[in-house]
Parts: structure tokens; C-alpha cells; sequence
């Protein structure tokens, strides 16, 4: 039994670019993900909103990430899994980011547990508690709730069908689930980089490369578990993914340490070791297993 495909067979060996696209896939999806998404995000780069060499605005905002976000491990992910599994492997691919049900906890948390893991990495952070905003509780849970439609679709869909669609169940089955999953969230981190030459984010330096480094990969391990548990559930991933990005506790306290990514990388940095330590740093990827095997009988 192969978890590569979620006991799918795959095609025959072919020649040409599928059959070089078939005998190296990971290397083929990263390098596809890489390129289409920076191309797709060197308008944005080059405008005013990035290195000003290009001498426009794009009026869109933070949406201008949205093409290279869809261009890349969307696109990749689906032309991998095309290649790897024919159209047949397509319509799986298509069914797993509507397969809904399952436990309504997983849901709970991906939506409710996601933000408050967030705001336990503001918490611990030395005086944060004391700068508490007038309403500032229910003006974080209306933005949170006013972005999420939104983030569910340019960074869950746009990314999940690709980095756990395709890349997560071969990295698990090739690394083992944490090595695969330290893996890809090192490269899923990196596959960000050229944003911090834009407005995306304020911060630039070495430090805060680290910093959203360590965030990414601690989400991984989250995402991975919650992956694991679910029978590979991309709708749940997307859900959890567009909630880590819909939601800010600098809303909820005034503290400037707040607009960095600090915060994030101890909140879940501390989830993630917990899950690594309760879960012997199986990731509940047996389970993922268990009911493949059983899908298959």
C-alpha cells in the first residue's frame, strides 16, 4: 500500500517531460511552485509597493499575492498529481478539498483553538496582558471573522491542494512524518521570502527571515497532525490555514512587539512541541495509514 497517492495506483512510466516530471516529483512540484508563484509576484515586487523600480501601485493591496499564491503550489499541484495519476488522480485531488466530513472538533480547531493559540504567544510575552485595548475583544473577532472568508481563499486554497495535497503525503512516506514535515515547512517558508521585499510584510532583516521560519514550520507540524487525523482533508487544512492568517492579537492589545511574528513562533512553536512529544513525533501518521488501509479493503 502506497500512502504516496492515498493507495492509488499511479501511471505507467512515460517518457519525455511526464516521465521526468514522474521519476523526480517532489523536486519537480517545489521547482514548479518556486517559479510560477515568483513570477507571479514580480509585478508586485517591482511596483512602488516593492523595490519602486516599476513606478505603479497595485491597488489591490495584500491581494496582489493572490496570483503567485495560485499560480504556484495550486497550479503545481494539480499539474503534479496530473502527471503522477491521470485525470482519475485529478478528481481525488479534487474530492479530498470538499471531504467535510469529519469530527466537528477538527473544525473547532481549526476556527476557534488556531486564534487562541496566537493569542497564548502574545500572552507570554512580558507585559502584553497590561495593554489590553477598549474592545478590543470584539474588534479582533470581527476582523478575524470579516477576513476569514477571504483568507480561506487566497491562502488556504490557494496553497493547501499543493503543499499538502500533493507534497505532504510523498515527503511523510519518503522522510517519515516529522522529518517530512520539518521539510516542508522549511521550504514552504522559504517559498515567502520575496514578499519581504514588498509591503507584505514592514519587517526586513535576517531576524524576522528566522522568526517566519520557525512559525511555518511549527504550523507544518500542526497542519501535518490535523492532516494525519483527518484522512488528509484539505478542506480542513485550508480552514485551519486561513485561520492562522485571519487572525491578529495586535488587535486585541496595544503592544508594538505585537506587528512582528514573534508571538506566532512562541504560540505555536510551544503547540507544536507538545504535539511532537505527545505523538513521539508520529504526527498521528499511523492513523492516516489505518484508514487508508481501510479505504482500501
Amino acid at each position: 500500500m502506497s500512502i504516496t497517492s492515498f493507495d492509488r495506483p499511479a501511471l505507467p512510466a512515460s517518457g519525455g517531460l511526464r516521465g521526468l516530471l514522474q521519476r523526480h516529483p517532489l523536486i519537480s512540484y517545489f521547482t514548479m511552485a518556486y517559479g510560477f508563484s515568483w513570477l507571479g509576484w514580480l509585478p508586485y515586487i517591482l511596483s512602488l509597493d516593492g523595490l519602486g523600480i516599476w513606478p505603479v501601485h497595485l491597488p489591490l493591496g495584500d491581494l496582489a499575492v493572490a496570483p503567485g499564491a495560485y499560480l504556484g503550489p495550486l497550479l503545481s499541484g494539480f499539474l503534479m498529481v496530473g502527471a503522477m495519476e491521470g485525470n482519475a488522480g485529478v478528481g481525488r485531488l479534487l474530492r479530498r478539498m470538499i471531504q467535510w466530513r469529519e469530527s466537528w472538533y477538527w473544525y473547532v480547531f481549526a476556527l476557534i483553538a488556531i486564534p487562541l493559540i496566537r493569542t497564548l504567544g502574545a500572552v507570554v510575552l512580558p507585559g502584553v496582558l497590561g495593554t489590553v485595548r477598549a474592545g478590543g475583544l470584539e474588534a479582533s473577532l470581527t476582523t478575524y471573522l470579516s477576513f476569514l472568508p477571504l483568507t480561506i481563499l487566497v491562502s488556504g486554497l490557494a496553497e493547501e491542494p499543493g503543499w499538502r495535497g500533493f507534497a505532504l503525503p510523498r515527503l511523510q512516506e519518503r522522510f517519515g512524518p516529522l522529518l517530512g514535515t520539518l521539510i516542508l515547512g522549511v521550504l514552504w517558508a522559504i517559498w515567502h521570502f520575496p514578499l519581504f521585499l514588498t509591503g507584505w510584510t514592514m519587517e526586513a532583516g535576517l531576524l524576522p527571515l528566522v522568526e517566519f521560519t520557525v512559525t511555518a514550520t511549527a504550523i507544518a507540524i500542526i497542519i501535518t497532525w490535523v492532516f494525519n487525523n483527518t484522512r488528509g482533508s484539505l478542506l480542513i487544512a485550508m480552514l485551519l490555514h486561513g485561520a492562522v492568517d485571519a487572525y491578529s492579537p495586535a488587535i486585541l492589545f496595544a503592544d508594538p512587539r505585537l506587528s512582528t511574528v514573534l508571538h506566532a513562533a512562541i504560540g505555536f512553536g510551544l503547540v507544536a512541541l507538545l504535539l511532537i512529544v505527545l505523538t513521539r513525533g508520529r504526527l498521528s501518521y499511523q492513523r492516516l495509514i489505518m484508514d487508508a488501509n481501510s479505504q482500501a479493503k
